[in-house]
């Protein structure tokens, strides 16, 4: 009954706690809003001593006491699921859905191409691409109004460069698919050359979702990481339970 009564919330867009994070890359951001509304958010760079997922707790705990909050205050949880750091994307997903259950909150989780597509602002459909290393490419297709096009998926270098080509897209890139693309003359937007805040991207996304998708869905047991790919080694507990 309570997740059923927040999800209505979302769905009125009344002013609703929602504390959104990402630990998929080198970044992670940290963000608390009312509804799309940010009040306080932190980015921290990981280092070669320490991975920022390492900082996820103590800094949802910083920004709860900056907002004189407690954890019982939010309401929702968006996350980046992936693709990404098979760490970054498993830290952050059992937070997610450790806070969920307990509390019995809503969370959505959003897919790392989705949240970079939000970089386009012109008419065309977006390309995004992200090395899945091997040469094997992470891509995702949306249309301007966010339609996915194209699900998130792995394609071989060869072809996300064919797909390039035949198609009038806004391309999004990391530094290693920027580079493939430039060998073929296409050009992009290099998200590792540029500053973005990604944070804001995945609290409107947050949003969009959770008045979009149906209560089961946002269940903290039904939040996967999106690996994609298999991870490379074994990560240990099954998330499916």
């Amino acid at each position: 009954m309570i997740l059923k009564k927040i999800y209505q919330r979302a769905s009125y867009n009344k002013n609703m706690k929602i504390l959104t994070f990402d630990t998929s890359t080198e970044l992670m951001y940290v963000t608390i809003s009312d509804d799309d509304n940010i009040k306080t958010s932190r980015t921290i760079e990981s280092t070669k001593e320490r991975y920022n997922s390492a900082l996820l707790i103590p800094t949802i705990i910083e920004l709860l006491k900056e907002q004189n909050i407690t954890m019982q205050d939010i309401e929702a949880i968006g996350v980046n699921v992936g693709p990404g750091s098979f760490t970054g994307i498993r830290a952050s997903a059992t937070v997610a859905r450790a806070i969920a259950q307990n509390l019995n909150i809503p969370v959505t989780g959003i897919p790392s191409l989705e949240i970079i597509s939000l970089i386009n602002n012109t008419d065309k459909n977006t390309l995004c691409l992200l090395d899945a290393r091997r040469g094997k490419t992470y891509t995702a297709i949306y249309s301007p109004d966010g339609k996915i096009i194209q699900e998130p998926c792995v394609m071989d270098y060869d072809k996300v460069i064919e797909i390039a080509k035949t198609g009038d897209y806004f391309i999004i890139a990391d530094n290693k698919m920027s580079g493939q693309l430039q060998e073929s003359s296409l050009e992009c937007i290099n998200i590792q050359k540029e500053s973005y805040d990604f944070g804001i991207n995945l609290v409107k996304l947050t949003c969009k979702y959770l008045k979009e998708q149906e209560t089961e869905e946002l269940k903290w047991y039904n939040l996967k990481p999106l690996y994609i790919q298999p991870p490379p080694i074994s990560m240990g507990v099954s998330m499916n339970s």
